[in-house]
């Protein structure tokens, strides 16, 4: 973590105790995240789509802190096998989880379905975490501790609006728009989550990042030049996965008792250090019914008891 950010970290007073599972914690925000968070001594579980990759990442933490404790598994949030080979290694391997970040995701892909029938960043985005929530809360519940359960939100859901539609990419298709949609759709699992949880030893939390230049970026423009060349300069005003990574960071204080929603302090919310902020609520008044639908595909499309 750039020394920067030392000293602020240092104020969160983290215990540095108990095991950090991080998906897509490979590259950008999610490593960041997930190096620092080994150099205080937490136990890290890369969950990452790419076993190669994820290899690599883990030497690089250990390159740093040579004496972390990183392990890699294989997880690709978009197929639902990979998500239940994922759940049944976590619970036969008996690991004892204290944090679960969802980081992984996508942005701004060209319009594909998933082997289920589902828009791409839709699923990826949204209802890998949906199954990874329901296939392993029976697992979290049984280990009776807290389990922060991390939600990783977009300033760009405030501007969206659901439309059932979004799940099979009926609707004229936008990059933007899907991906807006995308986590829209955590912003309304979030809060479904506060609901079914509560009184339970799980605790939602949701993060916004902000605007940060991450690999998911290039990607997302690699293939028209001048806007990524703009892109490129505007990192100049973009913050670094390792500052994006703070809000995560924050959540792992202590003092953080209930679900809430941590996003950047600074102008519109896109870049400064992290501070608590009330989600907004205006297009979320929809979210049962979305949670409804959700567990109607589920059904159809997930359930391996059909």
């Amino acid at each position: 973590m750039a020394k920067s950010y030392s000293k602020y970290i240092a104020k969160l007073g983290l215990s540095g105790k108990g095991t950090i599972v991080v998906t897509g914690g490979n590259s950008g925000i999610g490593f960041a995240f997930a190096k620092e968070a080994a150099t205080l001594g937490y136990h890290i579980i890369l969950a990452v789509r790419n076993l190669s990759r994820g290899e690599s990442a883990k030497s690089k933490i250990l390159e740093a802190s040579p004496l972390a404790k990183v392990e890699v598994y294989e997880l690709d949030v978009s197929k639902h096998d990979s998500v239940r080979h994922f759940v049944d290694k976590v619970i036969s391997d008996c690991l004892d989880i204290d944090v679960f970040y969802c980081n992984a995701g996508i942005y701004r892909t060209p319009f594909a379905i998933s082997e289920e029938g589902l828009e791409e960043q839709v699923n990826t985005n949204y209802f890998g975490n949906y199954l990874l929530y329901k296939w392993l809360k029976p697992y979290l519940l049984s280990l009776g501790h807290q389990v922060r359960f991390v939600l990783t939100s977009s300033i760009v859901a405030r501007f969206a609006k659901w439309d059932d539609a979004y799940f099979f990419g009926k609707l004229p298709y936008k990059k933007a728009k899907a991906y807006s949609a995308s986590k829209l759709a955590i912003n309304m699992f979030f809060k479904f989550l506060i609901e079914d949880c509560k009184g339970s030893f799980i605790l939602p939390l949701l993060v916004h990042p902000g605007i940060c230049y991450t690999p998911l970026i290039y990607k997302a423009f690699a293939d028209r030049k001048l806007v990524l060349l703009a892109n490129r300069l505007l990192r100049l005003f973009f913050h670094s996965p390792e500052k994006a990574a703070l809000g995560s960071l924050y959540l792992l204080q202590e003092k953080i008792e209930f679900p809430c929603f941590v996003g950047p302090r600074g102008p519109f919310h896109l870049s400064g250090y992290p501070k608590t902020y009330h989600l907004y609520q205006g297009n979320l008044k929809g979210y049962s019914s979305f949670v409804a639908e959700s567990e109607e595909i589920y059904k159809e499309r997930f359930s391996l008891d059909k």
